[in-house]
C-alpha cells in the first residue's frame, strides 16, 4: 500500500516517457499551415535581391541543417572593392523564416534594416541610414501593413516622433 502523495517508481517511468510527447503537443502550433489555407494572394517574405548576385553564402549559427544567415554579394562597378556584401538575411528565432534583412553599401555601412516582429513574413519595422547613421525608423505597431509611427533621427539621436494616422475612407459609414 502506498502513502498518499507518494508515487511508485513505475508511475514516474510511465509519465517520464509521456512528458516529451505531451510537451511537444503543447508547443505545437494550432494555426493552419500555409498550404492548408489557400489564399487569393501570397504574402511576400522578407528576402534579399538575388538577381545579378556574384556570390551567395549561407551559414548556420545554431549548428542545424537549415541556414540561419544568408549573405548576398554583388560586384562593385568601380572595382574597389571588387565584391561587397549588399544584403544579409537572418532567421533569429530558428523558425525557418527571415526575421531581419540588412542592406549594405559597398563600404559595409548600413543602408536599411527591415524586421519582422510578428512573424507574418512582412516587415513591421524599417530603419533607414545615411553614411551608416540612422536617420529614420518606421514602425507598423498594429500589424495592419501600414506604417503608423515614424521616428526621425539627427546625428544618431531622435529629434522628432511622428504618428501617422490614416484618414477614414469616404465609403465608411
Amino acid at each position: 500500500m502506498m502513502k498518499s502523495g507518494v508515487r511508485s517508481r513505475s508511475s514516474f517511468v510511465r509519465w517520464g516517457a509521456l512528458l516529451p510527447l505531451l510537451a511537444a503537443g503543447c508547443l505545437a502550433s494550432t494555426s493552419p499551415t500555409p498550404s492548408a489555407t489557400p489564399t487569393a494572394q501570397t504574402r511576400p517574405e522578407l528576402s534579399c535581391e538575388r538577381q545579378g548576385a556574384e556570390r551567395i553564402e549561407t551559414a548556420s549559427y545554431r549548428g542545424g541543417s537549415k541556414p540561419d544567415v544568408l549573405k548576398v554579394f554583388h560586384k562593385n562597378a568601380d572595382g574597389n572593392p571588387p565584391l561587397y556584401m549588399s544584403c544579409k538575411e537572418v532567421d533569429l528565432n530558428g523558425d525557418g523564416r527571415k526575421d531581419m534583412l540588412q542592406y549594405l553599401d559597398k563600404f559595409g555601412r548600413k543602408l536599411r534594416e527591415e524586421f519582422d516582429h510578428d512573424k507574418d513574413g512582412l516587415a513591421d519595422q524599417k530603419s533607414y541610414y545615411e553614411a551608416g547613421v540612422m536617420v529614420r525608423d518606421e514602425h507598423d505597431s498594429d500589424s495592419d501593413g501600414k506604417i503608423d509611427l515614424i521616428e526621425h533621427y539627427q546625428d544618431g539621436k531622435r529629434v522628432r516622433l511622428e504618428r501617422v494616422s490614416v484618414a477614414p475612407s469616404s465609403t465608411a459609414k
